[in-house]
């Protein structure tokens, strides 16, 4: 399919990819969670939490959107809420999966935590909901990290019951977006995403959680200023990658674009601060089934238009409106069928 050039227009005087990427953060504040939480055991052992956006999931008819978010992101993230929100609102049953350690928890139950290409888990819930609710349709979005992810999860499983998919602003190459982070102003986003991951990994091991014996239990992540450093000497490890290249070649979604036969758009903004040049694919990279949009402006997770005088988050909005597109279609072709 070719690459074609997105309908997203920034706000007039807001269309610096940082201020793109920063905005959201200080426009939307995301009110308390009233939705239902779920925990979903894990065949290790492990479990992950789901936040639904309706109170009583299992009363709602409508098809599913399950929601796979950034790194260190969940349901509480700006991105989130606003794409549960509008998928609620055009009639979807609409959830998010929060990677280990992500969801209200903050550490989970085994030294191992979540990658860039990390499917396992995700294909154990989407199994878990094919079965529960066996009649809906199942539609996927995926964003940054999540977005990768859910390209891997699309090749990998040609045969997962999926009706559409949408992916934004996924770093498609890792080594890529690893240098692309370290460079400029975008080590601000560096500094404040791999934080998290530092501690979350201190905590594990002064709780026992990584044992004493653990061989990783005596690294030393303080001094880490890279997500580089961090992955090489503790996500591939602790992930059974060989090196960090290993990992950021293994775990990348560009190389299996080809593989995805599922209705899939991609998007993603020229300026993202977080994305290295070899994310973009070539055409002939991409699978007839897929669709690759380039936004001018938009910066990481931004896309922030002027809709009605005010400054609007055009992205969950674009995302559910896909979904609903796509249901409409089915919809179409059942009723010719019945004609």
């Amino acid at each position: 399919m070719p690459i074609i050039a997105s309908e997203f227009q920034a706000a007039k005087g807001f269309s610096y990819s940082h201020i793109q990427t920063l905005l959201p953060r200080v426009l939307f504040r995301t009110p308390p969670l009233e939705g239902h939480w779920q925990n979903v055991t894990l065949t290790d052992g492990d479990f992950v939490e789901l936040y639904w956006q309706a109170q009583k999931p299992e009363q709602q008819t409508g098809p599913l959107v399950v929601l796979f978010h950034g790194l260190e992101g969940g349901a509480a993230s700006p991105y989130i809420w606003q794409t549960l929100q509008q998928c609620q609102q055009q009639g979807f049953n609409a959830l998010v999966m929060h990677f280990r350690g992500c969801g209200r928890q903050p550490l989970n139950r085994l030294p191992r935590a979540y990658h860039s290409g990390d499917t396992g888990d995700a294909l154990e819930v989407l199994t878990y909901l094919a079965k529960r609710f066996p009649t809906q349709p199942i539609y996927l979005a995926g964003f940054s990290l999540g977005g990768n992810m859910l390209v891997k999860l699309l090749a990998e499983q040609p045969k997962l019951p999926i009706a559409a998919a949408f992916v934004a602003c996924a770093p498609l190459d890792l080594w890529s977006c690893s240098e692309r982070i370290d460079r400029g102003f975008s080590r601000i986003y560096r500094r404040y995403l791999l934080e998290p991951l530092k501690q979350k990994f201190e905590q594990k091991v002064a709780q026992g959680i990584i044992p004493a014996d653990h061989p990783l239990a005596s690294v030393s992540v303080k001094s880490m200023r890279s997500f580089f450093q961090f992955d090489d000497k503790v996500t591939a490890p602790l992930h059974g990658f060989r090196s960090v290249a290993d990992y950021y070649r293994r775990a990348s979604g560009r190389p299996v674009l080809g593989q995805i036969n599922v209705a899939t758009r991609i998007l993603h903004a020229a300026d993202d601060p977080f994305l290295g040049p070899n994310v973009v694919p070539k055409v002939n990279e991409l699978s007839p089934t897929t669709t690759y949009e380039m936004a001018k402006h938009g910066g990481h997770m931004g896309f922030i238009e002027r809709l009605d005088g005010k400054l609007h988050s055009w992205l969950p909005s674009a995302i559910a409106q896909y979904f609903r597109a796509k249901e409409n279609e089915v919809s179409d072709e059942n009723t010719l069928a019945t004609a």
